[in-house]
């Protein structure tokens, strides 16, 4: 009597094992296809996108629409596309999701969790632009991968390790004296002549705020200031001039005529100096011809003494008859 009621007992734990099992079982799979099966009681349209690569997308996986579940993943398999070996991605998507589309709709693969569950995400793109056509396919965009993260991030620890070579190179030659910062740093002339400078400096400045001083002169003088203030309405009152069309600068800065009379004026007088300088008439023979120029100083001689006679003497040269009548 004992041993059949042992039996009974352990038939009675193994139904229980059983019925929580097959419990878990259709929980797991219920809360794995609630989308799918969510979409199977409303109205689906059947959209394709192509990728270069699915990373791991399967049948089945969930479509999102800016997080929202809105379909789910109908089949995948290769396709020719212009020449070009793609992959052909079915969804089914809700019919009440599609106004939220636009012709710039575009796709995008991505993972949740850390387990890499693998979803497709799409992006509906500007509105403006249209609704989407059901019957086009959508291209979906490449995604960064962990691969390319962990080969961007041994690039930069390549880079880092480079910089530290060269860092610890500099430190090298700074230690040695060699290039100005290492020179700087041995040799305390450097140091010294830098620190002199500075005083220097701090000493012109100390003039300048005191009051004394050429430099402090010319910024605190009145009469410098007055000064520069002249040149200044000097210098506005040429351009003023050039500015009025009525005035000589003006007409020789606008007026093409006049501009052309004072270049002819220029090249006449080139022409004369030229002439002067060659010997040519009696200018330039006195010019260039020491007798020509004897004979002015030796007649320019006899006038002066002529003068200086006239003078001492005038009788000599003028008479004065005086008639009575």
């Amino acid at each position: 009597m004992a041993m059949k009621r042992s039996s009974n007992l352990k038939l009675s734990e193994i139904r229980v094992g059983l019925i929580v099992g097959i419990s878990f079982l259709l929980g797991a799979l219920a809360i794995v296809t609630y989308g799918k099966v969510q979409n199977l009681f409303s109205k689906q349209v059947p959209l394709t996108i192509l990728f270069d690569n699915v990373r791991g997308l399967t049948v089945g996986a969930p479509v999102r629409i800016s997080g929202m579940n809105s379909g789910f993943v109908k089949s995948i398999h290769f396709v020719r596309f212009h020449n070009q070996q793609l992959i052909q991605v079915r969804i089914r998507l809700s019919a009440s999701r599609l106004p939220d589309l636009s012709e710039e709709t575009s796709a995008v693969i991505r993972t949740q969790g850390l387990m890499g569950i693998k979803f497709l995400e799409l992006i509906p793109g500007d509105l403006s632009k249209g609704p989407i056509n059901p019957a086009l396919p959508i291209y979906g965009k490449a995604t960064l991968t962990m691969e390319t993260v962990l080969g961007k991030g041994s690039d930069l620890v390549k880079n880092l390790k480079n910089l530290s070579i060269s860092m610890q190179e500099l430190m090298e030659q700074v230690r040695e004296g060699h290039g100005t910062v290492g020179r700087f740093m041995t040799k305390p002339e450097l140091y010294d002549n830098l620190d002199q400078a500075t005083r220097e400096i701090r000493s012109v400045a100390e003039d300048v705020n005191h009051g004394t001083g050429p430099v402090s002169s010319l910024i605190h003088s009145r009469e410098m200031t007055r000064r520069l203030n002249d040149i200044l309405r000097h210098l506005d009152g040429v351009m003023a001039s050039l500015d009025d069309p009525q005035g000589s600068l003006g007409m020789l800065a606008r007026d093409p005529a006049t501009a052309g009379d004072l270049r002819t004026s220029i090249h006449a007088m080139a022409g004369i100096l030229k002439d002067l300088k060659a010997g040519k008439g009696t200018a330039g023979q006195i010019l260039v011809d020491p007798a020509m120029g004897q004979k002015m100083d030796a007649t320019l001689d006899r006038v002066n003494a002529l003068l200086d006679d006239m003078k001492k003497d005038p009788h000599k040269y003028f008479s004065v008859q005086v008639h009575v009548f």
